[in-house]
């Protein structure tokens, strides 16, 4: 993966010299270029993938649930329902 850099130049003793650094942002690196409006709407986005993230999370967790709710009501329903035909299949013989 490629990271992008802003480049700064220095001037230090008459010498210009650059060097790479990452300008701080709470919404991770800043590219080089964007505006103002951008950058808001890229946090926008950001918030609103982190949002939408965390929805997933939630009913991925919910369908889980519900699955193994399902499971065991089916195994439940499985015994009785064997119980029964073991009964009626004894009464029968008698």
């Amino acid at each position: 993966m490629r990271t992008r850099h802003l480049r700064l130049v220095t001037h230090e003793h008459s010498v210009t010299t650059s060097s790479r650094s990452d300008v701080l942002s709470p919404y991770g690196p800043v590219r080089a270029g964007l505006t103002t409006s951008q950058i808001t709407n890229e946090a926008r986005l950001t918030e609103l993938l982190n949002s939408l993230e965390n929805v997933v999370d939630n009913l991925n967790f919910k369908s889980f649930t519900v699955y193994d709710t399902l499971v065991i009501a089916t195994e439940n329903l499985r015994v009785a329902l064997s119980n029964i035909a073991t009964e009626e299949a004894g009464t029968d013989t008698l």
